[in-house]
């Protein structure tokens, strides 16, 4: 119904008139340079699988797997069976495999059995901790492990660089 009248238009238009064209700029992706919300694997949610993160990661179901970022959280309800590696960790639920950050904070709803190396490390009371604390290139545990890094090595460290050699 509207396009014979479009039609009519269009072939009444003179030739000539100037056409502008219009350069639209793309749009920019967004980039945050600090997330603000961290990524959380919610109460109930099971993940069979490594997990890497740029940011902060709250950990309140099951992760069987590693779990890297910057800050982590594995909140009252949260387990991680596997390797953390953080500038700072909080732990309120269970962990069992090894824990690697500058600071440690073990919260009174702690459940760990893990090898723990840090810089800082905080137990508060009523905290369940079984494994061994060291400091990095601090000098000897009480056991040593297959996974234990050297003394030069950083905290935090490239997944793809995670290979162990044997």
């Amino acid at each position: 119904m509207f396009s014979r009248d479009r039609q009519k238009a269009i072939e009444s238009m003179p030739a000539d008139l100037p056409v502008k064209t219009v350069d639209i700029p793309a749009p920019k992706p967004r980039v945050s340079k600090t997330t603000s919300m961290p990524s959380i694997v919610s109460e109930g949610l099971h993940i069979a699988g490594n997990l890497f993160s740029d940011g902060d990661v709250q950990v309140d179901g099951r992760v069987e797997g590693d779990v890297q970022g910057r800050n982590i959280t594995v909140g009252a309800t949260g387990t991680v069976v596997g390797k953390i590696i953080a500038d700072e960790a909080m732990i309120s639920g269970a962990v069992n495999g090894e824990i690697r950050a500058r600071a440690v904070v073990l919260t009174r709803t702690a459940k760990v059995a893990s090898d723990v190396t840090q810089e800082s490390i905080s137990i508060e009371a009523g905290a369940v901790f079984e494994g061994t604390c060291r400091r990095p290139g601090g000098g000897a545990t009480a056991k040593a492990t297959n996974g234990a890094h050297k003394s030069s090595e950083l905290l935090l460290t490239n997944p793809a660089a995670e290979k162990v050699k044997v």
